[in-house]
């Protein structure tokens, strides 16, 4: 494809094509080269804390039946019976030890395993090897109660996946010695948006919150201002795509919008340079290659009351279902060790601001509808996209975290190495 042949040097010199956005012949590639080589996020421990639970999830357009076995431990199948190709579990979520096939009646264990065949004997001659046609099972691995799940068998392990940014990470999985569990289940809904558009954004977008967000700073919902919105750092690991921007406003109490117990706890939890670089931050927004995005913050769901500021984390799953067009997994973190008003209180917070019908999340995917309707026209696909900001920026040599850093959380330092991440797998031979 000659878009991806001439992309390489097009993001050395800060441009981007608008093309990637929503083309179907991309999402094509994206299937195979991309989410076929990749760790995909498929859900939290806690979404399945109990031998039978389950979830249903995807990677690309494969649906993926995750669940913890009678033995605790935890199984990623492909939801399809390998007989006829049928879809054998047709709920989202539940708990169950077998599933069966509404077709022809195969069952299999949570595991995978095939374990029931009718007329075996008459009809198979009592030949059929059960052992061949269980479940097509999913490489799982975890980090911190993360689950990920891969679909190619030849994909280094996901410690080497993320390189490093296990670091970032612990800021919002490590609150504590129990670290996080999900406040209910996740918010869900489809848009007509390219997954890459959100990812991007929660790469360290600061760039449009004074902007789209603007009311949050009018109203006091932000305990900063725009004139120093700009202070912080962005953070990428090079090659993997990986990203975080956190944003720093001096005066601010160290972890701030957290109580007290929980502060005490991160203490023992966290590394010194954890402590020294996460007790500054106000904003942590974060991308782990591809698709799944996490922003911590503290917020007043009072506007003006500081005695009302709570720190909330979402988690997100962009999930592309076409060009163009993607369902939306949005959790909310709590810590597993604090007390349930506080759990309360960040989950209303988190529903307020970034809910699917939170007063942030509206403003984003306006415009992010927006975007992926206009570069999918006949003029707009030709375009290049200016990804200039920050190419000057010398790393900061002396940072507490791994990966590159530079001293300022408003840049495109974080985009340019996400897309020539992507453009790695995509453009690959």
């Amino acid at each position: 494809m000659k878009l991806l042949e001439t992309m390489g040097d097009a993001i050395k010199n800060g441009r981007v094509p608008s093309r990637i956005f929503n083309d179907p012949e991309i999402w094509e590639l994206e299937k195979t080269k991309l989410f076929g080589k990749v760790w995909s996020f498929l859900g939290h421990e806690s979404e399945i804390p109990q031998p039978g639970d389950y979830v249903t999830r995807y990677i690309a357009d494969n649906n993926i039946i995750l669940a913890r076995d009678e033995h605790g431990g935890i199984k990623a199948n492909l939801n399809m019976c390998r007989h006829r190709g049928n879809q054998i579990c047709k709920a989202e979520m539940g708990n169950s030890s077998h599933f069966r096939c509404s077709y022809h009646g195969w069952v299999y264990k949570n595991s995978g395993e095939l374990v029931g065949v009718p007329f075996l004997k008459e009809g198979y001659d009592g030949l059929l090897d059960r052992g061949n046609f269980g479940l097509v099972s999913i490489r799982v691995d975890s980090y911190e109660g993360l689950i990920f799940g891969t679909l190619d068998k030849n994909a280094p392990t996901l410690e080497e996946y993320l390189g490093g940014f296990q670091f970032y990470l612990d800021i919002y999985l490590k609150p504590g010695p129990n670290g996080v569990e999900v406040y209910g289940p996740p918010d869900r809904w489809a848009a007509e948006t390219d997954w890459k558009i959100c990812a991007e954004n929660f790469s360290g977008d600061g760039y449009h919150t004074p902007v789209a967000h603007q009311f949050g700073f009018a109203l006091g919902y932000f305990p900063s201002s725009g004139t120093t919105h700009n202070l912080g750092w962005a953070v990428h690991i090079p090659d993997k795509g990986h990203a975080i921007g956190l944003g720093h406003t001096p005066g601010l109490p160290p972890f701030v919008g957290y109580p007290d117990a929980l502060v005490q706890h991160m203490k023992h939890t966290l590394s010194e340079g954890q402590q020294e670089l996460f007790a500054k931050t106000r904003t942590a927004v974060g991308t782990v290659f591809p698709n799944l995005s996490f922003l911590i913050q503290p917020f007043s769901p009072i506007p003006e009351e500081k005695a009302s500021t709570v720190r909330f984390c979402t988690m997100r799953l962009w999930h592309p279902t076409g060009a163009g067009k993607m369902e939306m997994y949005s959790w909310c973190l709590v810590p597993r060790d604090a007390e349930p008003e506080y759990k309360e209180r960040a989950y209303e917070a988190y529903t307020l601001a970034f809910g699917q019908a939170g007063t942030f999340e509206q403003d984003d995917f306006e415009n992010w509808t927006n975007l992926t309707r206009q570069v999918g026209t006949s003029l707009g696909r030709t375009l290049e996209f200016p990804y200039q900001m920050g190419m000057d920026l010398t790393p900061v040599t002396d940072f507490p975290g791994p990966g590159v850093a530079v001293d300022r959380y408003v840049t495109e330092n974080n985009f340019r190495n996400q897309w020539a991440t992507w453009l790695s797998y995509v453009g690959a031979e």
